[in-house]
């Protein structure tokens, strides 16, 4: 029986079926409908996802970590820092091009807006481009717990956005090299460094939070990135207390002797010596704590005994005589003298002349570890001041250390076993920090040093800027070796710009500091609970960058604590 002739139908049995078979051209315009809705819906969206990702992405990563070119983007939207007065806190941003290319970005910084109508000026925080480069890795490093990272690209060179001692912007000047307007390709990333400097006085930074703004601009957009900075109540000294000299060569060609302590000096490490008319001035504007005599006097002790010159008591009187007398000052006098007994004669010979002339100037020599046969030179005092002890070799003394002297410690493209810090561009940049800051404390150092900064591969040239490799030590690749600033040449700057490693010194020598002033308010057991896990010994220290500023974190809060309101 068909029961659907005639227009009869069951109860219910109204289907899809019988209505498309009853009005097919209605349910054939409604269908279409339905579709056309769909891919509007669907159009709309993948033009919304699109439209997220327009313009500059931007995210924030701390100093101590390295961003590659196509690393993928970060989740942290804004920067939160805390900070003594007298510190230099920094942090990093990074710009990626996602869907199409980014051209003519640019960053830029708001005042920071304080307590009680108080402010940071935008003239305190520096801003750079940082600049890749591709390095051959670091060989035969030893095999030990501290390897390399290896052959790669890199961020590492830092391109000012404004000259550091002028304070005008670059942009404008015909420089090959600029900070400004750079181009990032789709889905290319492009970091920016941030220091912000916190000025000294509690009436100029009075404690508590301050807030502003990184703005970052492009042609294809624009985007903000908040930045809260907590400035505790005290306050870091000018000069350092740990002591350093970071360059035992004359200056490069693009680099005077001035030029190049200011480089330095703008990140709390000095160079070999200062000159006299200069070191006034340096104190009170750059913190420099010490300056050597070695201007006039160049002694160079070799293993054999011999010497370029063994200056009187009387000349050095007359070269000290041109420092001011609150400045302390040293004499290098001899480089790696390990085993050489026969340089003994002419070091304990110097070290008198030195000594006589004034006590307060120090001798200071690198060797593997001292030696007691040097401890007395004939009137009490040590014929080396300043131990200048490589961590490589691991002949570090039993602590604390009794014999004549300090200790001071430092690196070079001798990695030893592979378990001691290293400064070549393919390690960490905790490398530099926790030598310069908490390892240096916990294994009695008061001072650090380097041989070179500015052993540029092509002189004061682009190259220099891109190309780090260096052979130098017995032919081995050593990325970055002797150098720790760039030519100011190719940024069209009155001095040479710094990188992300000297960046990381200067932040291990506020962290030494940190742990001075503990010790001055008599908190030696708090700190050793902090500081000795992360820093037990130079073959026993922590790589984690969390680690390290949960622990800056931690004595930033206890001296904050501590200080009179």
């Amino acid at each position: 029986m068909n029961f659907f002739a005639k227009g009869e139908r069951k109860d219910g049995e109204h289907s899809l079926g019988n209505l498309w078979q009853r009005k097919p051209l209605l349910y054939t315009l409604a269908g279409l409908a339905v579709l056309l809705s769909l891919i509007s819906i669907t159009c709309s969206t993948r033009s919304l996802r699109l439209s997220e990702f327009s313009g500059p992405q931007a995210w924030v990563m701390p100093g101590l970590l390295r961003v590659g070119p196509t690393d993928p983007p970060g989740t942290s939207s804004s920067i939160i820092l805390f900070s003594a007065r007298g510190e230099t806190v920094d942090t990093q941003i990074i710009v990626r091009a996602s869907n199409e290319n980014l051209t003519n970005v640019n960053l830029s910084s708001s005042a920071l807006a304080g307590p009680g109508g108080a402010s940071i000026p935008a003239s305190t925080i520096a801003l750079y481009r940082e600049h890749y480069v591709t390095v051959t890795g670091s060989a035969s490093y030893g095999g030990g717990s501290n390897p390399p990272l290896g052959s790669g690209t890199y961020p590492e060179p830092l391109i000012p956005f404004n000259d550091p001692e002028t304070g005008s912007s670059l942009c404008a000047s015909t420089a090959t090299l600029k900070a400004c307007n750079a181009s990032v390709n789709a889905g290319q990333n492009q970091p920016y460094w941030i220091d912000i400097s916190v000025p000294r006085g509690a009436a100029n930074s009075p404690p508590g939070t301050y807030a502003g703004v990184i703005s970052i601009t492009a042609d294809q957009g624009s985007t903000t990135i908040p930045v809260k900075l907590t400035v505790w109540n005290f306050e870091l000294p000018l000069q350092p207390s740990e002591l350093s000299i970071w360059s035992l060569w004359p200056p490069a060609a693009g680099n005077t002797a001035a030029s190049l302590a200011r480089a330095l000096m703008r990140n709390k490490v000095m160079s070999w010596y200062d000159a006299p008319e200069d070191t006034a001035s340096d104190m009170a504007s750059f913190g420099l704590n010490r300056s050597a005599l070695n201007s006039y006097y160049h002694i160079s002790i070799q293993c054999n005994g011999s010497f370029t010159n063994l200056p009187s008591t009387s000349q050095l009187q007359v070269a000290e005589s041109n420092f001011p007398t609150d400045l302390s000052l040293d004499f290098y006098i001899g480089d790696e003298l390990d085993g050489c007994t026969s340089a003994y004669p002419a070091l304990k010979a110097i070290g008198l002349n030195a000594h006589a002339a004034n006590p307060q100037v120090k001798t200071i020599a690198t060797i593997n570890t001292p030696d007691p046969s040097l401890f007395n030179e004939g009137d009490g005092y040590s014929a080396i001041d300043h131990w200048v002890l490589l961590d490589s070799v691991q002949k570090w003394p039993a602590l604390p250390f009794t014999g004549g002297g300090d200790l001071w410690s430092y690196t070079s493209c001798n990695s030893g076993s592979g378990n001691t810090p290293e400064w070549m561009v393919d390690y960490p940049p905790i490398n530099e920090r926790i030598q310069a800051g908490f390892l240096n404390w916990t294994q009695g150092a008061t001072g650090i040093l380097y041989y070179r900064s500015d052993g540029w591969t092509a002189g004061n040239t682009l190259n220099s800027w891109s190309n780090l490799n260096v052979t130098a030590c017995s032919g081995h690749s050593r990325p970055g070796d002797g150098i720790f600033v760039y030519p100011p040449g190719p940024i069209a700057s009155t001095e040479s710009a710094p990188g992300i490693r000297l960046k990381a010194i200067r932040d291990g020598i506020q962290d030494y500091e940190y742990a001075q002033i503990l010790k001055n308010l008599g908190q030696s057991q708090f700190l050793a609970s902090f500081v000795t896990p992360i820093a037990t010994s130079w073959t026993k220290w922590s790589q984690d960058p969390k680690a390290l500023e949960n622990t800056r974190l931690q004595l930033g809060q206890e001296i904050h604590q501590l200080s009179a309101p």
